[in-house]
């Protein structure tokens, strides 16, 4: 598949490209698309560690709070660091640039308000995390995790066109859903890496995983479908470009989603030994792997399905 720069896009814009595609592909750029996964991911590891906390069943231990609570901030204020730094591709976080504007975007303000329970947990670990104010601080943690994923997922709606919004409609869903898996993947890897007992792969949340999962390839079908649909009503073939047959763009999306979900699902069920931190780590990858290549394939296809008619 073909790489597409800023420049290329300006070309687009001058080269009977309709807006709509070229903001389209500018959106499901790749490193736009690596920032999202990653971001979305760490939220969706802080909603995992949250709700663990607030149902007080995560196990006792400063470790075992401070590490996924660690990388999630890494994870989250990736696009944060990106835009003070002024990368090109990343000029502005959450709508909001550091360093032209003092005060954040709303959609900012929502994502700064996970700062707050993050440090409230960080302060509260102290190894019995049966206490009340941690297993608050953990609802909240999730609560706010759970609102900027659904913020910024309506953020990305709002700068689809008008006349293909009812495509996004599954947007908000599919984002927190793929992003629980995610970050469950990674807080199976924080959690395998700091025991020397493989955890039982029929453990109830485990098995939530697995249904994470499922909800994840229906609600992903459920956006496919919503894109032939548009195409078709614009009198065009879902491909990813002209002279890619659709059955090559089968092809990638069942790849796709094998790295995404198939590898990890079947980890969550066989793993276990020695290895089980290793193994842990590789579902964890694969994941983000396949989620940031499910996103460009569906990028690609909606900007070709925008333009489908004239070729």
């Amino acid at each position: 598949m073909a790489e597409h720069n800023d420049a290329s896009y300006a070309d687009a814009g001058t080269s009977g490209r309709s807006d709509d595609a070229v903001r389209m592909e500018t959106l499901f750029s790749f490193s736009g698309v690596l920032l999202q996964v990653a971001t979305a991911t760490g939220y969706g590891l802080w909603m995992v560690l949250g709700t663990a906390l607030a149902l007080g069943l995560y196990s006792d231990g400063r470790g075992e709070v401070l590490a996924p609570l660690a990388l999630g901030l890494v994870l989250v204020s990736l696009g944060l660091i990106a835009a003070c730094m002024h990368l090109r591709f990343a000029p502005e976080w959450h709508g909001w640039n550091p360093l032209k504007r003092t005060m954040p975007t709303r959609e900012g303000m929502v994502a700064m308000a996970n700062y707050l329970p993050m440090l409230a947990l960080a302060g509260l670990a102290r190894g019995e995390n049966d206490f009340w104010a941690t297993r608050l601080a953990g609802a909240a943690l999730m609560l706010c995790s759970l609102a900027t994923l659904i913020y910024t997922a309506r953020g990305v709606s709002r700068r689809m066109s008008v006349s293909v919004a009812s495509l996004a409609n599954v947007l908000p869903l599919g984002r927190t859903v793929s992003a629980v898996f995610a970050g469950g993947l990674w807080f199976w890897l924080c959690v395998d890496l700091q025991t020397d007992v493989p955890v039982d792969p029929v453990s109830p949340w485990r098995l939530a995983l697995l249904a994470v999962a499922l909800v994840l390839g229906v609600v992903e079908g459920t956006r496919w479908q919503a894109l032939r649909r548009l195409a078709e009503e614009r009198g065009a073939i879902v491909r990813l470009e002209p002279g890619v047959s659709p059955v090559s763009l089968l092809g990638r999306r069942f790849a796709a989603a094998a790295l995404s979900v198939g590898l990890p699902c079947l980890l969550l069920v066989v793993h276990g030994g020695g290895m089980h931190a290793s193994v842990a780590g590789l579902a964890a990858l694969s994941c983000v792997v396949g989620q940031c290549l499910e996103q460009r394939l569906y990028g690609y296809a909606y900007a070709f399905a925008l333009d489908g008619s004239k070729t």
